[in-house]
Order: structure tokens, then C-alpha cells, then sequence
């Protein structure tokens, strides 16, 4: 019998970069649609829906704890360096 490591593996970051990656590509494709004025109003409801899909996959393959945090990590710096924070 082997024992069960808690501790974050190669595959496990690789699959919180695939997932994170995906979820910034269905995010930035949601917001173009803010380039139509009509949607505008709109986008608070389209992307949480659009990003929810991606996430829910991810979090079927979440094993070990810290994966979901180091994810939500990742798009804070992002957003952070993209100046998308400015109102935060």
C-alpha cells in the first residue's frame, strides 16, 4: 500500500495552469463583448456564467488542498498587472 501525499505535484500544477489558462480565455472573450455598448449592462450576467463552466470542470479535478487558492493567486497577480485592480 502507498501512502497518499498531500503535497502538490507536477501534474496537479500543470492542471491548475491549464484550467487557470482556460479561465482567462473564456473570461477576456466574455469582455469583448463590453466593445458592444448594448452589452455593457449585460456583462455582469454573461461572464460569471461563461467563467462558471471552465471553473466547475476545475474543481471536478481539485485533489489536494491549496489548488483552488494557488488558482485564485495566479488571477489576482494578473488582474494586479493588467491594471484591472484599479477600482479595487
Amino acid at each position: 500500500m502507498s501512502a497518499k501525499s498531500n503535497t502538490l505535484q507536477a501534474k496537479d500544477l500543470i492542471s491548475i495552469g491549464i484550467f487557470t489558462a482556460i479561465y482567462f480565455v473564456v473570461f477576456f472573450a466574455g469582455m469583448m463583448l463590453g466593445y458592444i455598448p448594448i452589452f455593457i449592462p449585460l456583462l455582469g450576467f454573461v461572464c460569471p456564467i461563461l467563467c462558471g463552466i471552465p471553473f466547475m470542470l476545475y474543481l471536478t479535478k481539485v485533489k489536494k488542498f491549496g489548488m483552488v487558492s494557488l488558482t485564485g493567486i495566479i488571477l489576482r497577480f494578473w488582474c494586479l498587472t493588467s491594471l484591472q485592480a484599479a477600482w479595487i
